[in-house]
C-alpha cells in the first residue's frame, strides 16, 4: 500500500491502535495544557534539545511563565472563539537569556489541550494569509482546467512543485472503500502507479475515518526514532494521551514497515473533500527522509481546500450537464405518453430515445405480457424466465445492477447484450414494467499486487500484524459486469415512472369519476402530505352534504364518522398505510340532519420514492340496505342455530320414492334425532320414520307437497339410537325470484312431553272429576259451617258492640304506634271528646299539659317490654273543668308472639276521690272526736281508782255519769264509724219507727252538752210536737253530727 493509514486492517474490529499514544515524531515538541489554566500536564523528552529546558522543569508550571502576555492572551482568545478545532499559533520561549520561536497549532483533546510546535527562524505567524504567494499560483492553474481529470493532473503537479517530493499521487476512493490512482507527477526514474488499483484493506475504516479527520499527515523520516511523552499517561484521566488529531503522532511498526517496502523514506498525505465525504488523498512520497515547513505544508493544506472546491463544480458540472440532457428525453416522453391513449404506445414512438433516456443498448416494454424489445436484447423466451424471477425479487419501483449474472445466474448465456440491467415496476397487477439492458464491458484492472493476498498467521492462529511486500504489478480481468448505472440515470428512471403514474392516475380518474357518477359511487381523494382532501359531488350526497360544502381536510372528514366507528376507521387507514394494502372498511356516517347511514370504504395509498404515504384514493358507496339485509339475515340465522326446534332444508324434489334430499339441519336437529349433519347430507327424511309413525299423516304430508302447499301434523318419528318420539312437523316450499319452488323447509318440534301430558292430563282429568264431585260435596258443606260461623259472628259482633257500647267502662284501642283506631261512648263521655276527635293523636289535646310527659313516660315503658300499664291523670273537659282518670292498657299479640296493638280501658275517679277525701277527713275528725271522751272516761275512771273521791260519793257518782256518758258518746262515734263503713260497702241497716221529733232533738242536745260547755256555747231546743217515721239511732246520729260541726265552727258565748 502507498498510503499512511498507520495500520494494517486485518476485518472491521481487529486493527492495530491508531489514536492512543504515548509517544510522538521527533521533528516537533508537544505540551499536554490543563485547560483554561494553561498548566502543564505532559511534555515531549525533547524540550531541552528545542528550548533549552529538561521536561522535569516545565511540569506542573504554567505556560504563562515561559512565554510573552501577548501570545497566552492570542491562546485564550482561541479557545474562545474555536475551542473545537486546530488553531495556529506561534510562540517564543526565553529560557536564561535564549529566546527560541515556533510555529505550531493548539487542539482540545477531551479535558486537556494539546500544543504542537516546530521550531521557526524568525517569529512570524503562520496563517493562509502568509501563505498566499505560495499557493496564488497552483489556485490559477487549477481554475483554468476544463475537466475533473485535468484538474486532479495539474494538482499533483502543482504540489510537487511546492513540496519538491519524488511522486505525488491523486488517490480516488469508490464505494467498497478500495481505491486507485487518478492522477500523478514523478521522475522518470520511478516506476509509474497512475491505474493503479489496492483493496479497501489497505486503507481500512479506522484509517479513513483518521483522514476524514485530519486534513494533512506528514512523515518527514520514516526511520525516525520516536520521542516518548512525560508522564506516559494524561493525569487528568490516567490513560494514554488520545492523539488522534495530533500532527506529530507517532507512526506506526507496521506502517513504517509498509512504506519501507514501497522504498519511501518520507511522506505527506492530504484530504480531498467532496460533498462531506472522504474523496480522495493527494499522497506524496519520497525516497529520503525530507522536512518541508510548516508554512508549505499549510499552502499545500490550502491547495487541497481549492482541489475539494473544483472537485464539486468540475464534477457536478459534468453530471448536470448529462442530467440535463437526459431531462429533454424524459419531457419529450412524457409529452408523447400525456396525448396517447396508453403510456405503451407514447413510449415506444421514439425507441432510440427510449434507450439514451438511460444510456442502454437494449431494452423491452412488457404490457400485460405483451413484450416488444428495443435494440440488443435477449431472446424471447429468456426474458420471460427473467421477468418472472424479476417478480419474486424486487421489492422496490426501480431495481439496478452492473452485474446481473451475479443475482441471476442464468443470465451468463446472454452477458454479451444483458450484464448490466434497470428496471422500472410499473404496475405488478397489470404486469407493466420497463427493462434496460447494457452489455458486457470487458476490462482489464492493474493492481499493486495481489488484492486477495494471505495473512500471516501466528503459531496459536491468530493474525499477524505485518505488511505486504509485494506491490509488483497484477492484472486482473473483469468480466460479465458493464458500465456501473450513474445515479442521474436511475433518477431520471425514477422520474419518467412517477410521470407515467401521474398521467396513467388522472387519466384512471377521469374514466372513473365518470362511471362512479353513472354507478352513485362516490370517489376521494386525498394529499396526505398536504392534508387536503377532494370529494365528489356523489361523495358529498352519500354524506348528505349539498355539493361543493365539503371543507376538504382530513379533519372534516372523521368528523362525519359515527363516535363508535371513529377508532376502528382510522385504525383501519393506518394498516393500510404501514402494510401497502388495500384499504377497505365499513362504517356508519352521520348526516347533518342527524340520521345515520351505513358506507363501504374502498381505497389504496400511493407512496414516495422514500416510502412515505404521499397520495390515497378510493371509492365509497352507501350499503345501509344492505347491511338491513345482513341484520335480518344474522337474526334469522340465530334464530335458526339456537331455536329449540329441529330445522331440515331439503331439495324440492323428487317427492316420491326416494324423496328429496337433505341439505342442511341446525344443531337442534342433532340434539333432536341424535343425527349429526353429515350424517344426514345427501338422505331423504324417511331416516326418521319406523313401525308406529302414521301412514296416514304420511300420506297427508306427500298429497300436500305435490300439490306445492305447506302441511302441518304430528306423528312419531324415531331417533338415531331407535328410541321413538312424537314431533310436531311443519313443512313449507320455499321458491327462488323467478317463482320456481326450490327447496322445502322443515320445522318439527319435540310434543313426545306434551303427548305424554296429554294422556297424563286426560287421566288427571277423569281422577279430578270424581275429586271434584266430593269435593262440591264438602264445598257445601263447609259453606253451610261457615254461614253457621259467620252468623254466630256477627252475633258475637252485636254483643261486643252492645258491651262496649253499653259498658260503664271506657274502652279504646291503638294501634302499635300510639294512634287511636277506636273509642267507646263511655270513653268519649268520660274524655269530653267525639269518636272523630280522638282518632290518631287527638286524644292527647284533652289531656292536662302536665300530664301528658307523664303517660308518654308510662306508653315508652310499656312499648319496650311488650306489657301492661296503668296510670291516673288528669283530663280536660270542653267547658274546661278538670277531671282524674285511671288508664289501664294491654297489648294484643299474634300467635306468633307479634304484637298487633293495644287495648285499653279509662274510668272516671273524679268522685271516688272527692269520696275518699271525705273519708279521710270524717276519719280525722272521728279520731279527734274519740280521744275526747276517752280522755274524759279515762280522767273520771282515774280519779276514782285513785281514791280521791272516797270520801266525796257526790262527786264520785258525778264522776260515773261522765264516764257513763262518754262511753255512750264512744259507742256512738264508734257506730258512725261502722256506719260509715257499711254504708260504703251498702251494708247498712235501718229499723223505722214513729218517733217524738222533741225527745230525739234533747237525746242529741244531751250527747253535745259536755261539748258545748267546753266551748262556753249555749243550746237551746225549741219546742215541737211532731212525729216522723225514722230510725230513732240515725236521726239522733245525724243531729249529733250537725250540732258536733255547729259548734265546732261557732264562737264562744254563741247559742245553737
Amino acid at each position: 500500500m502507498l498510503l499512511p493509514s498507520d495500520t494494517i486492517a486485518l476485518n472491521d474490529s481487529d486493527s492495530e491502535p491508531i489514536y492512543s499514544s504515548t509517544s510522538i515524531q521527533p521533528h516537533g515538541i508537544l505540551l499536554v495544557l490543563e485547560s483554561p489554566v494553561l498548566k502543564i500536564l505532559q511534555v515531549s523528552n525533547n524540550t531541552f534539545e528545542a528550548i533549552g529546558i529538561y521536561p522535569t522543569e516545565l511540569l506542573g508550571k504554567f505556560l504563562q511563565e515561559f512565554v510573552e502576555t501577548e501570545e497566552i492572551e492570542a491562546i485564550e482568545k482561541a479557545l474562545l472563539e474555536k475551542s473545537n478545532q486546530r488553531n495556529s499559533i506561534s510562540l517564543s520561549f526565553k529560557i536564561q537569556n535564549r529566546k527560541s520561536f515556533f510555529q505550531g497549532t493548539l487542539h482540545q483533546s477531551s479535558s486537556a489541550l494539546i500544543v504542537e510546535l516546530e521550531p521557526v527562524v524568525t517569529p512570524k505567524a503562520s496563517n493562509y494569509f502568509n501563505s498566499y504567494h505560495l499557493v496564488q499560483e497552483p489556485i490559477d492553474k487549477i481554475h483554468k482546467t476544463q475537466n475533473l481529470q485535468v484538474l486532479c493532473q495539474t494538482a499533483v503537479a502543482e504540489v510537487r512543485r511546492m513540496i519538491g517530493f519524488d511522486r505525488v499521487m491523486i488517490y480516488q476512493f469508490d464505494a467498497t472503500g478500495a481505491g486507485k490512482v487518478i492522477a500523478e507527477d514523478k521522475i522518470e526514474s520511478l516506476a509509474p502507479l497512475l491505474g493503479m488499483h489496492y483493496p479497501a484493506t489497505d486503507i481500512p475504516p479506522q484509517a479513513r475515518n483518521q483522514f476524514s479527520m485530519n486534513l494533512i499527515r506528514f512523515i518527514p523520516d520514516i526511520n525516525c526514532q520516536p520521542v516518548e511523552l512525560i508522564p506516559d499517561c494524561n493525569p487528568l484521566t490516567g490513560r494514554p494521551l488520545d492523539l488522534g488529531s495530533s500532527l506529530f503522532r507517532t507512526v506506526s511498526p507496521c506502517h513504517a514497515q509498509y512504506l519501507k517496502n514501497m522504498n519511501v523514506g518520507a511522506s505527506m498525505t492530504v484530504t480531498l473533500i467532496k460533498d462531506g465525504k472522504l474523496w480522495g488523498l493527494i499522497v506524496c512520497h519520497h525516497p529520503i527522509p525530507k522536512y518541508i515547513s510548516y508554512e508549505t505544508r499549510t499552502a499545500c493544506e490550502l491547495v487541497a481546500k481549492f482541489v475539494n472546491l473544483e472537485l464539486s463544480y468540475k464534477q457536478d458540472s459534468e453530471d448536470r450537464d448529462y442530467a440535463i440532457y437526459l431531462k429533454e428525453i424524459c419531457h419529450k416522453f412524457i409529452t408523447e405518453i400525456s396525448q396517447s391513449n396508453c403510456f405503451v404506445e407514447g413510449l415506444l414512438k421514439s425507441r432510440d430515445e427510449l434507450l439514451a433516456l438511460v444510456g442502454a443498448t437494449g431494452g423491452v416494454v412488457c404490457a400485460n405480457e405483451i413484450l416488444t424489445t428495443i435494440g440488443k436484447t435477449p431472446e424471447l423466451a429468456e426474458i420471460k424466465k427473467l421477468l418472472a424471477w424479476i417478480k419474486t425479487q424486487i421489492n422496490n419501483d426501480v431495481f439496478h445492477t452492473d452485474c446481473l449474472s451475479k443475482l441471476y445466474p442464468p443470465s451468463e448465456k446472454y452477458k454479451e447484450v444483458a450484464s448490466g440491467l434497470l428496471v422500472l415496476a410499473m404496475s405488478e397487477m397489470q404486469n407493466y414494467y420497463i427493462l434496460w439492458f447494457r452489455p458486457e464491458a470487458i476490462k482489464t484492472v492493474n493492481w499493486a499486487g495481489q488484492p486477495d493476498w494471505q495473512i500471516e498467521l501466528k503459531p496459536d492462529s491468530s493474525p499477524l500484524m505485518s505488511p505486504r511486500t509485494s506491490f509488483e504489478l497484477w492484472q486482473e480481468t473483469v468480466r460479465s459486469k458493464s458500465l456501473p448505472w450513474q445515479e442521474c440515470e436511475i433518477e431520471i428512471a425514477r422520474e419518467l415512472r412517477v410521470a407515467i403514474t401521474s398521467i396513467e392516475l388522472r387519466k384512471i380518474n377521469q374514466q372513473l369519476k365518470l362511471a362512479l357518477s353513472a354507478t352513485k359511487i362516490g370517489f376521494w381523494d386525498w394529499d396526505v402530505q398536504n392534508n387536503r382532501v377532494v370529494w365528489s359531488r356523489e361523495h358529498e350526497e352519500l354524506f348528505g352534504l349539498a355539493s361543493g360544502t365539503f371543507p376538504g381536510t382530513y379533519q372534516s372528514f372523521t368528523a362525519c364518522i359515527h363516535p363508535e366507528d371513529l377508532e376502528s376507521v382510522e385504525n383501519a387507514i393506518n394498516q393500510a398505510r404501514v402494510q401497502r394494502a388495500d384499504f377497505c372498511h365499513e362504517n356508519r356516517v352521520i348526516w347533518p340532519d342527524g340520521s345515520i347511514h351505513w358506507i363501504e370504504g374502498k381505497g389504496k395509498f400511493f407512496y414516495s420514492e422514500a416510502g412515505d404515504a404521499v397520495r390515497m384514493v378510493g371509492t365509497v358507496t352507501e350499503i345501509t340496505d344492505r347491511k338491513a339485509r345482513e341484520l335480518q339475515l344474522r337474526l334469522l340465522e340465530s334464530a335458526v342455530t339456537t331455536t329449540n326446534d329441529a330445522v331440515l332444508i331439503t331439495e324440492a324434489e323428487p317427492i316420491d320414492e326416494p324423496g328429496p334430499r337433505i341439505l342442511y339441519v341446525n344443531p337442534a336437529f342433532t340434539r333432536m334425532s341424535g343425527y349429526t349433519l353429515e350424517e344426514v347430507l345427501g338422505k331423504t327424511p324417511r331416516i326418521l320414520q319406523g313401525e308406529k309413525t302414521d301412514r296416514a299423516s304420511l300420506d297427508s304430508i306427500r298429497t300436500a307437497l305435490k300439490n306445492w302447499q305447506p302441511v302441518r301434523v304430528e306423528l312419531i318419528n324415531y331417533r338415531k339410537d331407535g328410541t321413538e318420539f312424537w314431533v310436531e312437523l311443519s313443512i313449507v316450499p320455499i321458491t327462488n325470484e323467478s317463482g320456481w319452488f326450490t327447496h322445502w323447509v322443515a320445522v318439527q318440534r319435540d310434543i313426545s312431553d306434551a303427548v305424554a301430558a296429554a294422556t297424563q292430563r286426560k287421566q288427571a282429568e277423569s281422577a279430578l272429576q270424581q275429586l271434584n264431585e266430593r269435593l262440591e260435596m264438602r264445598v257445601l258443606q263447609r259453606t253451610r259451617e261457615l254461614e253457621t260461623s259467620q252468623a254466630e259472628l256477627r252475633e258475637n259482633e252485636a254483643l261486643f258492640r252492645s258491651l262496649s257500647e253499653s259498658s260503664p267502662v271506657g274502652i279504646f284501642k291503638i294501634d302499635g304506634g300510639g294512634q287511636c283506631t277506636y273509642t267507646n261512648p263511655r270513653c268519649q263521655a268520660i274524655g269530653g271528646f267525639t269518636a272523630a276527635e280522638a282518632l290518631g293523636n287527638g286524644w292527647m289535646q284533652f289531656v292536662h299539659p302536665e300530664d301528658i310527659k307523664l303517660l308518654q313516660s308510662k306508653w315508652s315503658e310499656s312499648r319496650s317490654l311488650d306489657g301492661e300499664f296503668s296510670c291516673e291523670f288528669r283530663h280536660i273537659q270542653p267547658d274546661g273543668t278538670i277531671r282524674l282518670g285511671r288508664v289501664k292498657i294491654a297489648p294484643i299479640l299474634s300467635d306468633g308472639g307479634q304484637l298487633i296493638s293495644y287495648v285499653g280501658t279509662v274510668i272516671d275517679i273524679t268522685e271516688s276521690r272527692a269520696i275518699e277525701k271525705m273519708k279521710n277527713e270524717f276519719i280525722s275528725i272521728v279520731s279527734h272526736e274519740l280521744r275526747t271522751p276517752l280522755a274524759s272516761i279515762r280522767g273520771s275512771l282515774g280519779l276514782l281508782a285513785a281514791g280521791v273521791l272516797k270520801n266525796k260519793p257526790e262527786t264520785a257518782k258525778q264522776m260515773l255519769e261522765i264516764a257513763s256518758s262518754e262511753t255512750e258518746r264512744l259507742v256512738r262515734l264508734v257506730n258512725d264509724i261502722l256506719d260509715l263503713e257499711r254504708l260504703d260497702s251498702s251494708e247498712i241497716t235501718i229499723v223505722k219507727q214513729c218517733c217524738d221529733a222533741q225527745v230525739l232533738m234533747r237525746k242529741s242536745a244531751e250527747a253535745v252538752l259536755s261539748l258545748a260547755a267546753d266551748k262556753q256555747i249555749d243550746l237551746s231546743i225549741l219546742p215541737a210536737t211532731a212525729q216522723i217515721w225514722a230510725d230513732p239511732d240515725r236521726i239522733v246520729q245525724l243531729l249529733v253530727n250537725l250540732l258536733s260541726n255547729a259548734i265546732k265552727f261557732s264562737a264562744s258565748g254563741c247559742t245553737v
